[in-house]
């Protein structure tokens, strides 16, 4: 501080601000450094370290003990200051780098004793490049010779006791990160302290607008939200003091709740607001923003065009300052910033293309900027092109390659990895064969929606998986296969179309792990039971080859449906065969005894019974084949419907009944059983008879493996 009175004091107040009140104290220096000033800042109770570094860069720093009363706070600030001018910042704030408004404003301005700025809210860590913010206006200076100070234990301001006029610094922006907090315990905190205190000055006057819009908008949480929702509307309407000026963000405050909450009152509201202020800032681009969001979730095409075109007109009008700057005094308007501009261009070119309009889709796609488009923007914008690319003629080459350059390829791209996965994530469903063929029935239909991507085919994963379904022959499949880089997250009806084709996987020279074989086969549909079978029947001698097929037949079994009898039984041989190959090659020969088999993993279990049991059937031992698959689900209970499957449609558990000969004899052998204790030596030299083996499937019961009741 110089030692001549100073040009402006800067007052702040302060307590555990260790997250940001450096970054506050480092933008103010510009401003001191070109203006004599002085900085004054105020202790309510730190204890993490703040005060020292407050005491690094004030000028003066005093204790003041917190008593539930911000303008007891400033105004002690005040109390020190000399300056002419007077300016109040929080820690949570700090200044744009261009401070020459301000500084013209302190040097030159004789008229007006207070100055208004922009303050800008960020809902995000992202802050300026995730362009989620809201943006309000404060008087922040003061010419201190008016003698006036801060009123209001929450929420203060200066009493002018009067018409406020300031001079507005256009340009000059004060940024502030306080509420990304919002909805973590930190923010909870701020309202915890907020409400008692809003609570109290409402009931000194329950006809105070501004405290109603205040509660209105920190107690979201409170029981009495929708109390404070339909006095404040009810103030509007008896025009209680104050209604011109809180009635625009009182009503924007309420139309949002009664969309979210669909009260009976909502389109009362908007008339309201758009018939008492149509031209406020607060009517033309907040209101506007909460209802397209309403009229699209509704699929109101044509009055989402409306909707979304009056709202981009009236973001353009604010960015150019063709509004009252004096309507955002009373509160932040919410949706100016670029995040929500390109929120409504997509919806606006989603209902374009809807509205069948597909030109103005198309233009209205050019004017997002696709470098700056979030993930779920991205996704959003990808799915309204590939509708227009499925509903019309229109040449989309282009726009993709505008999409690739400027959002998905480049490697310093904001979030690139995360806007990938969501289009990804998006276009898998375009792969489907069900969807495919849905949309072939729609009346406007002029080609698939997956072509779109063919241009970036070897580029990105979708595009190959693109070209693949469209090639036929197994060589030009399997080249495109090989320039596929991640298959975690490939469109899987892309593989499933190449390898119904005939297409040789794994790819030679591209090996792939276990578990990559089991996420792939996981996630394939009905295919699976064909490719098992298909892969029963190759050559199983290589170790990719088989590890593919056992991923194939692990997942078919798994996941069929085992209604149709001739392709269960198909598939049942194709598991028993490969499972027959793969556990002696996997496993050590000791594990493969049977009273070691419950080591291994539960589908290997059974794969191991049902292995044993189709020899036992090939061998002509139809009983012995019932009871290995008894055994086989003793081991393994989830594959019970595949059990019962065999059960029922093996044919030779199914023969003939039996003559009157024959069930002579199974009665003797029944009866000579029974006069022996189980464990004696003779039964085990009776079962293993030749007399024993022709009655064993009617004495055991072939069923009973399965529905519990021994068959007589």
């Amino acid at each position: 501080m110089s030692e001549k009175k100073p040009l402006l004091s800067i007052g702040m107040i302060f307590k555990n601000e260790m997250r940001c009140l450096e970054r506050c104290m480092k933008s103010l220096q510009p401003l001191r450094d070109a203006v004599p000033c002085e900085l004054v800042m105020a202790d309510t109770g730190s204890d993490d370290g703040s005060r020292e570094i407050a005491e690094r860069y004030a000028d003066v720093v005093f204790d003041f003990p917190w008593i539930n009363d911000f303008a007891a706070a400033r105004n002690a600030v005040m109390d020190r200051c000399s300056g002419k001018w007077y300016f109040s910042i929080d820690c949570d704030e700090w200044l744009s780098e261009d401070i020459s408004g301000v500084v013209r404003f302190l040097r030159e301005n004789n008229a007006e004793d207070f100055g208004s700025l922009i303050i800008r809210s960020y809902m995000t860590t992202g802050l300026e490049r995730d362009g989620n913010y809201s943006d309000f206006m404060a008087v922040r200076f003061l010419r201190m010779s008016t003698g006036l100070r801060y009123v209001g234990a929450i929420h203060e301001r200066w009493d002018a006791q009067g018409v406020l006029r300031a001079f507005y610094l256009k340009g000059f922006i004060l940024h502030h990160d306080g509420y990304v907090s919002r909805g973590d315990t930190r923010w909870d905190g701020k309202q915890e302290r907020n409400m008692p205190l809003l609570r109290e000055k409402l009931k000194e006057n329950p006809k105070d607008l501004a405290v109603l819009q205040q509660c209105m908008e920190s107690g979201g949480k409170t029981p009495e939200y929708k109390d404070y929702l339909y006095r404040a509307v009810k103030g509007i309407k008896e025009k209680w003091p104050g209604w011109v000026s809180f009635g625009p963000p009182v009503l924007r405050s309420a139309i949002r709740a009664a969309i979210d909450l669909k009260l009976p009152e909502r389109d009362e509201w908007i008339a309201m607001a758009e018939e008492m202020f149509p031209d406020n800032i607060f009517t033309r681009v907040d209101v506007m923003y909460s209802v397209l969001g309403h009229v699209w979730e509704q699929q109101n095409f044509k009055e989402s065009i409306r909707r979304a075109n009056a709202y981009l007109e009236a973001v353009a009008d604010y960015r150019a300052g063709r509004y009252n700057p004096v309507d955002l005094l009373t509160s932040a308007v919410t949706h100016t910033s670029t995040k929500f501009e390109r929120n409504a261009a997509i919806v606006l070119a989603a209902s374009y293309i809807n509205d069948q309009q597909p030109e103005m889709c198309y233009q209205t796609l050019q004017s997002v900027d696709l470098g700056q488009t979030d993930a779920s923007q991205t996704e959003n914008w990808l799915r309204t092109l590939c509708q227009l690319h499925a509903k019309s003629n229109i040449d989309t080459v282009p726009m993709l390659q505008c999409l690739w350059e400027q959002a998905l390829a480049p490697k310093n791209a904001e979030n690139q990895e995360g806007k990938q996965a969501a289009c990804v994530r998006f276009t898998i469903g375009l792969f489907q064969a069900a969807y495919r063929e849905e949309e072939a029935r729609m009346p406007d239909f002029h080609r698939y929606a997956y072509t779109v991507f063919l241009p970036l085919s070897g580029k990105w994963d979708v595009g190959t998986a693109a070209a693949i379904l469209e090639a036929e022959e197994p060589p030009e499949l399997e080249r495109l296969l090989n320039l596929v880089e991640k298959w975690d997250g490939f469109p899987i009806a892309a593989l499933e179309h190449a390898l119904e084709r005939g297409a040789a996987f794994p790819l030679s020279g591209r090996p792939l792990m276990l578990e990559e074989m089991d996420k792939l086969a996981g996630r394939m549909s009905g295919a699976r039971e064909a490719l098992a079978v298909r892969a029963a029947g190759r050559d199983l001698a290589g170790w990719q080859s088989l590890a593919w097929a056992r991923s194939l037949a692990l997942a078919a079994v798994q996941g069929c449906n085992w209604e149709d009898a001739a392709r269960g039984l198909e598939l049942s041989r194709a598991f028993a065969k490969i499972e027959g190959v793969f556990l002696p090659r996997y496993y050590a020969p000791e594990l493969l005894e049977e009273e070691n088999i419950r080591v291994l993993p539960p589908l290997h279990r059974f794969g191991w019974y049902c292995a044993r049991a189709f020899a036992a059937l090939d061998a002509g031992d139809a009983a012995g084949y019932a009871r290995l698959l008894r055994e086989g689900l003793s081991v393994c209970e989830t594959m019970k419907p595949m059990a019962e499957f065999l059960t029922k449609h093996t044919p030779e558990l199914h023969a003939p009944a039996p003559g009157e000969e024959l069930l002579a004899l199974a009665e003797q052998v029944r009866t000579l059983l029974a006069s022996f204790d189980p464990s004696d030596p003779a039964v085990a030299a009776v079962k293993a008879s030749e007399a024993y083996q022709k009655v064993a499937h009617l004495i055991e019961g072939a069923e009973a493996c399965v529905f519990g009741g021994l068959k007589q």
